[in-house]
């Protein structure tokens, strides 16, 4: 179900390969904090963003979340996940009454073991990486911090930090989304989410309605598309257009 349902935000998100991207605007021009205030926000941000805190967010806690959506998706029929990836109303009708998971038990007997396992793994190995990436990731927040708070703020965080209280919530200001109480309410938003999905692909079809459509591969010129197939490393001869874009 993993892949069924990355396939789904896939399609979701796709925009065509070929398509020209628009310079990036340029970074905003961020002062440096003074050493005092980042100093502080570092001894905050320390408080909220433990070592091994990404790990267990992008574990278990992670794990547990993406069950839920999943356990969502596959009881939708069909026609939703058709009529999500692009596919005529109409013809996506004629699935109205076909469900994944009906689908997904012929197809593999063994489909929500191998889903379970899948994601336990995907998830465990992403909070391996992040838990590389928490000094970076802590420098930066304290950075953020001390952007957006005073010296004396910070000071008053920290030392409310330094309570009971503080400390209790300190420590599960990043886990605390894994609360039954807010998977349990994500539970119950995802089919009324679906169900609006048409209407988010409809809003981005008609923001992008009064540009030019992405050229095909018939558009190019020959320099254009060795210069293609040399950025993406393959043949010339065996470039495609995209089947699909939002």
């Amino acid at each position: 179900m993993i892949k069924a349902s990355l396939i789904i935000l896939a399609s979701l998100a796709a925009v065509p390969a070929m398509a020209q991207s628009a310079p990036a605007p340029a970074a905003p021009v961020v002062a440096t904090p003074d050493p005092a205030t980042l100093a502080e926000a570092r001894r905050v941000v320390a408080h909220l963003v433990p070592p091994g805190i990404y790990k267990k967010v992008m574990g278990p806690m992670l794990g547990t979340i993406m069950g839920s959506m999943a356990d969502n998706i596959k009881a939708l029929p069909l026609r939703q996940i058709a009529e999500m990836s692009g596919l005529d109303p109409k013809a996506a009708a004629a699935l109205d009454k076909v469900r994944i998971d009906e689908v997904m038990a012929i197809y593999d007997p063994r489909w929500q073991e191998r889903s379970k396992l899948e994601m336990q793994a995907m998830f465990g190995a992403m909070g391996d990486f992040f838990t590389t990436l928490e000094p970076e990731l802590r420098e930066a927040m304290a950075r953020a911090y001390a952007n957006h708070f005073t010296l004396e703020e910070l000071g008053d965080i920290d030392r409310f930090f330094g309570t009971p209280s503080g400390d209790k919530f300190a420590s599960q200001f990043m886990t605390i989304s894994a609360d039954p109480a807010m998977t349990d309410e994500m539970r119950s938003m995802m089919p009324k989410m679906m169900q609006q999905m048409p209407q988010f692909i409809g809003a981005a079809k008609k923001a992008t309605a009064s540009l030019p459509p992405p050229r095909k591969l018939q558009d190019l010129t020959p320099a254009e598309k060795d210069k293609l197939a040399k950025a993406l490393g393959v043949d010339p001869k065996s470039l495609r257009d995209p089947k699909s874009t939002i």
